[in-house]
């Protein structure tokens, strides 16, 4: 008796495996084919086999619920997001003419439909009221508005070339006209006189 040589002992390896193969794959296609008919048939009555028919139709009646409130909701919620968007233009747009009007410097845009409500523009009408307040004040407060024009004197005063004891008694009185105090000691201006 002769023994099989390697070469025809793989060469008939490879055919058992390519056989084997391809019948399996035959079977498999042929119990896939039967299991899915077989599934078909029996998948109407599954639920009610495993008793959660009754659990099934009352999830699907929840779920459809609930995706029509989802729906709902994003449409409620995207309508009155428009609504806010709308209102916010219209109130920037009044309010820029306004700030150009009454040379306001502050923009109202920047805001987030989203985040910002009518806050944002309390916030940014406060502000601007505080600086047409401020302006105002400032505007008609007589002792601010004649600081500049005291200090200008005094810097005259103090370059005229008087001697120290009328320069200091003229800036002194000068001051105290805008409520400055010059602290000057006496003996300082004593001194000048002899």
């Amino acid at each position: 008796m002769k023994p099989i040589r390697s070469k025809e002992l793989e060469f008939f390896n490879k055919i058992i495996e390519n056989k084997f193969y391809d019948k399996r794959q035959a079977l498999e296609t042929e119990i896939t084919s039967e299991a899915q008919k077989l599934a078909d048939k029996k998948s109407p009555t599954m639920a009610k086999q495993c008793g959660v028919e009754g659990d099934l139709k009352t999830l699907k009646i929840a779920d459809d619920k609930y995706k029509a409130f989802v729906v709902s909701k994003i449409a409620t919620e995207n309508k009155l997001l428009s609504d806010v968007r709308d209102q916010m233009s219209r109130i920037q747009a009044k309010l820029e003419r306004m700030s150009k009007a009454r040379g306001w410097e502050r923009s109202f845009d920047g805001y987030d439909a989203r985040e910002d409500g009518a806050e944002y523009f309390y916030e940014k009408l406060n502000n601007a009221c505080y600086d047409e307040a401020y302006k105002y004040i400032k505007s008609n407060h007589k002792v601010y508005n004649d600081l500049r024009d005291k200090k200008s004197a005094c810097e005259i005063i103090l370059h005229t070339g008087s001697d120290i004891n009328s320069t200091v008694s003229t800036l002194q009185k000068e001051m105290s006209t805008v409520n400055i105090d010059l602290p000057v000691p006496n003996h300082l201006l004593q001194l000048a006189v002899k």
